[in-house]
């Protein structure tokens, strides 16, 4: 992936006089907040801080209907509804490596800060597994 160009930075000399003191005095905020936002977009945005999820790993296994074999559940970081789920990694705990079977899709109950996983599409049955959840918040 590419990386944006530096900053061409605004400097009030670069104007006609006529305009100098205008450009003088929103270089400093046009300058800084794109040198911000070219920093940001040159790989400084990371999924935990700048979205409105929360990022959880929890450890259980699924029975052959895909519901959870022992009471599986995770905290989220306020009572806010949320709009959906997604696993973004899948570790099976195995001598012999297992893997999904399929994409892995979470039912769940939520219940202010907790969320209790009711069924798992795409693991296989017996096995346990870590699944990172990224838990998106309204």
């Amino acid at each position: 992936m590419g990386v944006l160009a530096n900053l061409k930075r605004i400097y009030y000399t670069d104007y006609e006089q006529q305009y100098q003191k205008l450009v003088e005095q929103l270089s400093y905020t046009i300058n800084t907040t794109f040198e911000s936002i070219i920093q940001t977009l040159n790989k400084n945005v990371s999924l935990r801080d700048n979205l409105l999820a929360s990022v959880r790993d929890i450890t259980f296994a699924v029975d052959a209907t895909g519901t959870p074999t022992s009471p599986a559940a995770f905290s989220i970081d306020n009572s806010n509804s949320l709009d959906g789920t997604m696993v973004i990694r899948a570790t099976s705990s195995a001598k012999t490596v297992v893997y999904p079977t399929g994409g892995i899709f979470i039912s769940y109950l939520q219940n202010g800060t907790k969320v209790t996983i009711t069924n798992i599409t795409g693991l296989p049955a017996n096995v346990q597994f870590t699944i990172r959840i990224v838990a998106f918040l309204t």
